[in-house]
């Protein structure tokens, strides 16, 4: 009897630290996608209809959706439930919107006498579990194509406004820049994306890379020049995701805006020459990066994943006279985090950002830092926020080196 009140007392202990587990995670409650409210609002309807809810109350303007069904729990201890989705839909910019979630839970309970069996529904609140949120967003996800969900946030409290992702934008600069120096900075951003050596040969343009689903990502082949020591050109295969002239002004414009309140050209020219000695604005989504980094026509292999320099794991899938076979260059097109080291480069194209200036920016996901610890969960961030950049005026990695060094 001790055994099994032992045996009893252990399982309701781990039922009980399962879901503390779950509740420790912080949900995502935000996620941003390049469509306008309008859009989305009629996408949300459709998708909570598909899935069987019944629509409580809806508000157009506002952006609101409020949707409810009971859900079977098919869980030991767990009694039946009753969701309520409440959706509500911010315009960020005309390509821009953001959608939020928040889930009540209702735990449905029996009562009444053995003549009379009733039900009740004990409110438990706005729900904290992490799985729950992630499954309606991955239900979402399909139904808002061709849409891209950009980037996933934890929400808590309200955003500032600064954090917007799109606060500043192009047209919130002084119009006589817009009009004179902008168009200068335009033109500069071409020299710029004119030093850009790995976009020799379009082979391809693909928008169903992992991580990259609905971005243009264009595929390279390159050479490298005359190789000293191989005494040939080295062919390189890389996976890109680089910003126009346009775009690449832009971004430069908004960040010396945001963190200098200026258009001088002190500024913009300094960043985007710093730019064009760094990556040359190119943005390797995945492959190799041949640079003669340390030693001039030696080229040396870099493999890059989501903008940052890579490890591979296994040492034969790395040339050993520093010339990739086209097996490789095969490979590291198509790699994933599991063939990788657990640490990564340590800074972020397009403008060598580092993990010390993204935390000193504000940002909260532990990414490890600049020295020992500098994990793969940068890859996520990185990859996360050049892809909002794409789809906005601001260049959030920009603006954290910027903040630092300009």
């Amino acid at each position: 009897m001790k055994n099994k009140s032992f045996l009893g007392l252990l399982l309701f202990s781990c039922i009980c630290l399962t879901a503390i587990a779950q509740e420790t995670t912080k949900p995502i409650k935000a996620i941003y996608v390049n469509a306008d409210q309008n859009i989305l609002f009629d996408k949300l309807i459709d998708f909570v209809q598909n899935n069987e809810y019944f629509i409580l109350s809806l508000d157009k303007q506002a952006g609101f959706i409020q949707a409810q069904k009971p859900v079977e729990i098919k869980k030991v201890f767990k009694p039946n439930e009753r969701r309520t989705l409440n959706f509500v839909i911010r315009p960020i910019n005309e390509n821009l919107s953001q959608i939020t979630l928040n889930i009540r839970c209702e735990e449905k309970h029996w009562g009444g006498s053995e003549s009379g069996h009733v039900y009740y529904y004990d409110d438990k609140g706005v729900s904290q579990n992490s799985d729950l949120y992630q499954n309606i967003w991955d239900e979402l996800k399909s139904a808002l194509v061709p849409y891209q969900q950009v980037i996933f946030t934890t929400v808590t409290t309200p955003a500032p406004t600064k954090a917007l992702p799109a606060e500043t934008t192009l047209n919130s600069l002084p119009k006589a820049f817009l009009k004179d120096g902008f168009p200068l900075l335009v033109e500069r951003c071409r020299t710029v994306l004119a030093s850009a050596y790995m976009t020799q040969k379009l082979l391809s343009e693909h928008t169903d890379i992992p991580g990259w689903e609905g971005y243009p990502v264009k595929l390279y082949e390159y050479y490298t020049g005359k190789d000293i020591k191989k005494g040939v050109a080295k062919r390189g295969l890389v996976y890109l995701l680089n910003p126009s002239a346009e775009q690449l002004a832009t971004w430069i414009a908004t960040t010396c805006w945001e963190v200098k309140q200026s258009t001088d050209t002190t500024y913009l020219y300094k960043l985007a020459e710093f730019i064009k000695r760094q990556s040359g604005a190119q943005f390797p989504v995945q492959g190799v990066v041949y640079e003669d980094m340390y030693t001039k026509n030696f080229y040396e292999p870099y493999i890059f994943k989501d903008g940052v320099t890579v490890y591979v794991a296994d040492s034969t899938k790395m040339p050993t006279d520093k010339h990739c076979t086209d097996e490789q260059l095969e490979f590291y097109l198509h790699m994933t985090n599991a063939d990788l080291k657990p640490n990564t480069g340590r800074y972020a194209r397009i403008c060598s950002t580092n993990r010390t200036q993204y935390y000193k920016n504000g940002g909260k996901t532990d990414v490890g830092d600049n020295d020992e610890h500098r994990n793969q969960s940068w890859l996520n961030v990185v990859r996360q926020l050049y892809q909002l950049a794409w789809l906005s005026d601001r260049n959030e990695l920009m603006i954290a080196w910027a903040k630092e060094q300009l």
